[in-house]
């Protein structure tokens, strides 16, 4: 049998069709665009992907003159990835990136009038376990206005002290969560590693428990474990201002106009 018929033979069992210079996996009619047609099904209809190159950014990282437009699998980004520079300097990017819009999907929430806030019970030490209907927390009160949340985290605020409250990042995700997150609360920052919450378990944003009512806290959040969630990033905070110019907001909150007072929560992700 010659060797060419033979190499036939092996492709159409394995389901490739060779047909006029292009290729078809899965199918016998491969689109006259395409060099490389793959089915999304397979002999017995049952529908497949199409798995790359997967590996580690080290992995990666050795391989020697990769070509422009090289595509991989990254499991240490969690991303498509193309090298969009040359073989000599790779520039490899992942296909959701781009450079003049960071975030992906950002939710807003927007509480009013943030003081005299609840009155029925003072946030313990550690945060209580959220629950919408919590009256140690704000957000158990949605008709004066409602806190950010997305499918893993979510802002809440309660109140610490007579004049101060605390900003907590609470797990929503229905699963255990390791992340890591830099704060830049204004009285006491934080660098934290390895922090872990279960399923409805919070953590103070700020490293004293206690946000004054003119004090922004943003964070930067990174998500180590579970896997499937592995590298998202996210931008969360909490900043408050005045709905007017009569006053500015006295370090307790407790000042002239403090029924123009709200406070505004956000999650960005980024890409």
């Amino acid at each position: 049998m010659k060797k060419n018929k033979l190499t036939s033979i092996i492709g159409i069992a394995a389901g490739i069709i060779l047909s006029k210079g292009q290729v078809g996996i899965g199918t016998s009619a491969p689109d006259a665009s395409a060099n490389l047609h793959v089915s999304p099904t397979n002999t017995s209809n049952q529908y497949k992907g199409t798995l790359l190159g997967t590996m580690s950014t080290a992995n990666r990282n050795s391989i020697s003159q990769p070509a422009t437009g090289l595509m991989i699998y990254n499991t240490t980004d969690n991303c498509l990835q193309v090298n969009n520079g040359t073989p000599g300097s790779p520039r490899w990017e992942c296909l959701s990136e781009e450079p003049n819009l960071p975030f992906g999907t950002m939710t807003f929430g927007r509480y009013k009038p943030i003081y005299p806030g609840i009155t029925a019970s003072v946030i313990s030490i550690p945060p209580p376990q959220y629950s919408s209907t919590n009256n140690q927390l704000y957000g158990a009160y949605p008709a004066n206005g409602n806190f950010a949340s997305n499918d893993l985290f979510r802002i809440d605020v309660g109140r610490r002290t007579g004049d101060t409250y605390s900003a907590v990042l609470y797990n929503v995700s229905g699963e255990r969560i390791t992340f890591n997150y830099n704060s830049n609360a204004y009285h006491n920052p934080v660098l934290a590693s390895n922090i872990s919450l279960n399923n409805n378990q919070g953590r103070f944003i700020d490293g004293d428990n206690i946000t004054y009512y003119r004090e922004a806290q943003n964070c930067y959040v990174t998500v180590t474990s579970p896997a499937k969630w592995a590298g998202r990033k996210f931008l969360i905070g909490v900043n408050l201002f005045k709905e007017d110019i009569s006053s500015v907001i006295e370090l307790g909150g407790n000042a002239g106009g403090k029924e123009n007072q709200s406070m505004l929560t956000y999650i960005f992700e980024f890409k």
